[in-house]
């Protein structure tokens, strides 16, 4: 695909080529399409959608808590492995 045609695609065009096989040549190996929307449609479904429910409500402190514990969790697993380890020179 020569660059000059990819970057002259408007919103919802699309180019691309496949690959094929020795023993299954495809004949028309590029291609150029354009997706079509029927706007009226996604706008029904868009208002028919619901907010996710909250399950727990976070702030930064709970999220730098949780990271804090994560990172010496970590340390620790790290601490023990090494002790495993033979202490040869």
């Amino acid at each position: 695909m020569p660059l000059s045609k990819i970057s002259g695609l408007s919103s919802g065009e699309f180019v691309g080529m496949v690959a094929d096989d020795p023993d299954c040549k495809i004949d028309l190996k590029t291609f150029h399409c354009e997706i079509l929307n029927d706007h009226e449609a996604l706008k029904k479904e868009q208002d028919s959608y619901k907010d996710i429910q909250v399950i727990r409500k976070l702030d930064n402190t709970m999220v730098q808590r949780n990271y804090l514990h994560i990172k010496q969790d970590v340390q620790d697993i790290i601490y023990s492995e090494m002790e495993r380890l033979p202490n040869d020179p």
